[in-house]
């Protein structure tokens, strides 16, 4: 049987394949280097129609990464969507950085009692976007978790706290068990950013290998296309041993979007009114000089046939 008869055949057997979904929208994390670290290209970034998670230690940039995967869906004529588990989060700083969070913006602010709660309320409320055409099929919608570990379980919150069992430690990993199957067909039809922020664990009695993991057991693990796990170490004055910031350490430890063990560097400043801010000028200039692409000499950097320090071509570079 000739090979176009043969497509024929398995034409009128299985019908037409399904289209495969290939990212065709990638969100701008803020910082090119992790961009490329995440999608292979500087222009890219987190992928639409994916569950991507980020987790790390406290305060090493999480909110900072989905903020401006969020500001990016805004700007594209999309919507963001936040789920505050941990009750932290602040419109005010969002404000600074760009985000729209008044009534009337392409933002929806929820916080959720229970794990069912926050993934059935998003389930219907981007169902209702993407087929009541509220925005252009290809816009992107950007729905952050925050976080995953802070994220009740019903069975958990319909106890008393003194009710609460060594078995109710389990529930996390068991709901997320149950709904992550269901959940991930969910983001890939309606073309949603799924962002689930995350804390990190010790395991105990670790004497070799990482000793760390991550709360709602196996399943996130598994359904999420890109996991970003997040370092930091602090930033010191000199003289005076203040901290003034840190120095950020991506590693994206799982990639079904390009390719995985890619990592990306930055610096996170603290300003004197104790919001913080990524000096993207500076940790850029790092990057081109881990590359190849700044010719390095002592501390000095060679730029446009003169020998500056650090310091003076970012200042030269923002003046321009």
């Amino acid at each position: 049987m000739g090979a176009v008869n043969l497509g024929k055949a398995l034409t009128g057997i299985a019908g037409k394949n399904d289209s495969i979904q290939n990212v065709k929208v990638w969100l701008d994390t803020g910082f090119e280097p992790l961009n490329k670290a995440i999608s292979g290209r500087y222009d890219g970034g987190l992928p639409s129609g994916r569950i991507v998670e980020i987790f790390g230690p406290e305060s090493a940039g999480k909110t900072l990464i989905a903020t401006k995967a969020m500001i990016n869906a805004q700007q594209m004529g999309g919507i963001a969507m936040f789920n505050d588990h941990e009750r932290s989060f602040d419109s005010v700083i969002a404000n600074k950085y760009g985000l729209l969070t008044d009534d009337g913006d392409p933002w929806i602010f929820k916080t959720p009692e229970t794990f069912e709660e926050s993934v059935t309320n998003t389930i219907k409320i981007t169902r209702e976007i993407r087929e009541g055409k509220l925005i252009e099929p290809d816009a992107p919608i950007v729905v952050v978790f925050d976080s995953l570990a802070s994220m009740v379980p019903k069975s958990k919150m319909a106890k008393d706290v003194d009710e609460q069992g060594m078995n109710d430690s389990l529930a996390l990993a068991k709901a997320c068990s149950a709904v992550f199957p269901v959940f991930t067909q969910y983001v890939q039809k309606y073309n949603i950013l799924c962002l689930i922020l995350n804390q990190i664990r010790m395991k105990p009695g670790v004497m070799y290998g990482d000793p760390t993991t991550t709360p709602g057991g196996e399943a996130p693990k598994f359904y999420a296309s890109v996991r970003i796990q997040l370092a930091r170490k602090q930033i010191k004055g000199t003289t005076s041993g203040e901290v003034l910031g840190q120095e950020i350490t991506a590693n994206c430890i799982k990639n079904k979007v390009s390719a995985p063990f890619q990592k990306a560097y930055w610096r996170f400043m603290f300003a004197p009114d104790g919001t913080g801010y990524l000096d993207a000028t500076g940790s850029l200039i790092d990057h081109l000089i881990d590359i190849g692409k700044l010719p390095q000499s002592g501390s000095r950097i060679e730029w446009d046939g003169k020998k500056l320090l650090r310091s003076q071509l970012i200042e030269k570079v923002e003046s321009e």
